[in-house]
């Protein structure tokens, strides 16, 4: 992946009311760490943080700070956003090795249209982002898949999931992805159940009654 460059000033004061100067400054204030180095306390512009941090990679983003006249390779590993503005207010910097291993989480991006799709079921991305690791130079943007073969019934899990040189999926036990359901049967005419009013039409109606034939007298007469 391509490093974005940084320059960092050291600083030698720290606090809640030096980061509120730094800020109305114009500034932002940070600190880089990492195995085996003291924690400091650096300023730099925050335009080109923000740059690195909306480009490809996102917060994966592997910055070249120039600090101390030479390069250090980081990532950043907190980073504060003020809430109503949504500009910078901190970040923090973790030092990486050009050889070292790191741990991040990287979107899962879905290509095609599964055989399930185009038979009418439905696709279901139950993960979209996993974790993997890796070192900087191997960090991928996303870890790509292509779901044309996947049928109906069919799952995809982590450990399927095809990884780029030098990457590895980072879990304990392999879980969805994501899932192709089969579609449901739509109801036929005779599997609809009748309404009661249509099952009161479909009875047949009971003959009324017929009428007793008048009672006739000794002489024949009618009564």
């Amino acid at each position: 992946m391509d490093t974005f460059p940084i320059i960092v000033k050291p600083r030698n004061l720290a606090g809640s009311d030096v980061a509120r100067a730094l800020l109305r400054a114009g500034l932002l204030p940070a600190v880089v760490y990492g195995p085996g180095e003291a924690t400091r306390s650096v300023t730099l512009e925050p335009k080109a943080v923000r740059k690195g941090l909306i480009g490809p990679y996102g917060r994966n983003q592997v910055f070249a700070l120039e600090l101390d006249g030479a390069p250090r390779l980081a990532i950043a590993r907190e980073v504060q956003i003020d809430p109503v503005k949504r500009s910078l207010r901190h970040v923090d910097f973790y030092l990486v090795g050009p050889d070292s291993t790191i741990e991040v989480t990287v979107p899962v991006v879905l290509h095609g249209r599964s055989l399930g799709q185009k038979a009418g079921g439905r696709l279901d991305h139950i993960a979209r982002t996993i974790k993997v690791r890796c070192t900087p130079a191997s960090l991928p943007k996303s870890i790509e898949f292509d779901v044309s073969p996947i049928d109906n019934g069919m799952t995809v899990t982590v450990d399927a999931l095809p990884m780029p040189p030098g990457v590895e999926a980072v879990f304990k036990r392999p879980f969805k992805v994501l899932e192709v359901m089969v579609p449901k049967a739509e109801p036929t005419g005779t599997e609809v159940a009748a309404t009661p009013g249509a099952a009161a039409a479909a009875t047949p109606a009971k003959a009324a009654p017929a009428k007793a034939a008048p009672a006739k007298d000794d002489k024949g007469g009618k009564k």
